[in-house]
């Protein structure tokens, strides 16, 4: 069996931090051995990017990342065959010279593809491409019983679908074959908006959704009364090399500029130096429409230029919360209500994001047809008090939050927000983990696997 070591772990928050048994497989076979081999509960791992307790397991975590081999690219099909280990970085890098992209690309790029699927990503693209899993074509599973089976949305579908957002309940994903989206260059045409108020920046997704290929709107959650959800909106379509486009074999993965040495002071980052920077970034746009071309990697994975980003919020970590509201002729007061009710709690999200989604499918889809919301916050106690305050006045309102980036739900929230398919899926994953090998510190929070 792989050597095993002693290893303290967090999400990209940084909060909580656990001491976990660690092993890290270099072959297919290594899984097998450990899951026979191991005595006590497991968990898979990427790169540790969601962000609160999702994927820890002090007893036993299973680091899936020197399992990062290309097994098969079709590149006349676009469909490619790779380990779960491979980073999103990685296929960009392979498959964008060769005219493909990823059809669902998250918010950054140091991402493996296995926990792409077992937190089922979405992009600013998902009101109409969907999330992540509706463009996996089959993935290759590690059962409890240390079996391999391959499952789709054809064959073992209930497998496929309980795995897609499933956090690593289901097994250990080995393998994915996933379909890419051809590309004619590797850039965009932007276009980027100043907003005054939240009620415009809807307005703004309504307005260019049938004609942009992504939309995302950045909020100034600094801003209070009637500026409350102002900001800078963004639409961006593909455009061909004729157009104006980088030519594909020009495309270059993205430079670290500088990398945060240590965890920074908690004085550094503060409201006043955040109200700052958010004014001046504000007032950089005009209410004019700015129409630029853009390289992907400025307008995909701005921070990803930015090493260890997470260490500005010090050691005591952040919390990224992330919840989504129905659409509703009524959507844009209800976020200006919850905007408005963080900042009187005395709180604001040090970076807010907004983006636009469908209906997605799977048992656990984040998404339905409506707004998420991603909100940064500082891990103080006021922040502790409010996060459970948020969860039931989005639940309220027939919205969810977003397990990935979840560290405070409850368990009758959590059945509350996801309904009948909740259930369903704490059954299927009952029958198919009967011994209960995996499991994670949110599965027990969340009280997703009844003990035998």
């Amino acid at each position: 069996m792989p050597p095993k070591k002693y290893e303290k772990l967090s999400g990209w928050g940084r909060t909580p931090v656990a001491g976990c048994i660690a092993y890290r497989p270099e072959k297919h076979r290594d899984l097998r051995q450990i899951v026979n081999d191991h005595e006590g509960p497991l968990l898979a791992r990427g790169l540790g990017r969601s962000y609160g307790d999702a994927s820890l397991q002090p007893e036993g975590v299973v680091r899936i990342e020197r399992l990062d081999h290309f097994i098969h690219f079709d590149t006349a099909r676009g469909i490619v065959r790779a380990q779960a280990g491979v980073t999103l970085a990685d296929l960009m890098e392979a498959s964008i010279p060769r005219g493909w992209l990823p059809p669902v690309i998250p918010g950054t790029r140091y991402v493996t593809l296995g926990g792409a699927f077992a937190c089922n990503v979405h992009g600013k693209n998902h009101w109409s491409t969907g999330d992540f899993a509706e463009h996996v074509m089959s993935v290759r599973l590690t059962l409890a019983s240390g079996d391999s089976i391959e499952c789709s949305p054809s064959d073992h579908h209930e497998l496929f679908w309980a795995t897609a957002g499933g956090m690593g309940m289901t097994g250990i994903i080995e393998e994915i074959t996933l379909r890419l989206k051809p590309i004619s260059s590797s850039s965009l045409m932007t276009l980027t908006s100043r907003v005054d108020s939240i009620e415009e920046m809807v307005a703004m997704f309504n307005e260019h959704r049938n004609s942009a290929n992504y939309m995302v709107g950045w909020i100034d959650h600094m801003a209070k009364g009637d500026s409350i959800g102002r900001g800078i909106f963004e639409a961006a379509s593909h455009i061909s090399r004729t157009g104006g486009g980088e030519a594909l074999s020009d495309y270059q993965p993205p430079k670290t500029k500088f990398s945060i040495p240590f965890f920074m002071p908690p004085f550094l980052l503060n409201r006043y130096s955040m109200a700052i920077y958010n004014r001046l970034r504000f007032r950089r746009y005009k209410k004019e429409e700015r129409v630029e071309i853009a390289n992907f990697n400025r307008f995909f994975h701005p921070l990803d230029t930015i090493g260890h980003w997470n260490r500005l919020y010090g050691r005591r970590g952040f919390f990224q919360y992330q919840c989504l509201l129905p659409e509703s002729p009524h959507v844009a007061k209800q976020i200006r209500a919850l905007l408005t009710a963080i900042q009187r709690q005395g709180s604001f999200s040090y970076l807010a994001v907004i983006k636009y989604h469908r209906a997605g499918k799977g048992l656990l889809t984040f998404s339905k047809a409506g707004y998420s919301i991603a909100l940064d916050f500082p891990n103080t106690r006021r922040v502790r008090t409010l996060l459970p305050q948020l969860d039931r006045w989005i639940a309220e309102q027939g919205g969810r939050v977003y397990l990935a980036k979840d560290i405070m739900l409850s368990p009758g929230l959590f059945h509350h927000m996801y309904g009948q398919a909740a259930g369903d899926w704490c059954n299927l994953i009952n029958d198919i983990d009967p011994g209960h090998r995996f499991t994670s510190l949110m599965s027990k929070r969340l009280g997703w696997k009844i003990a035998p």
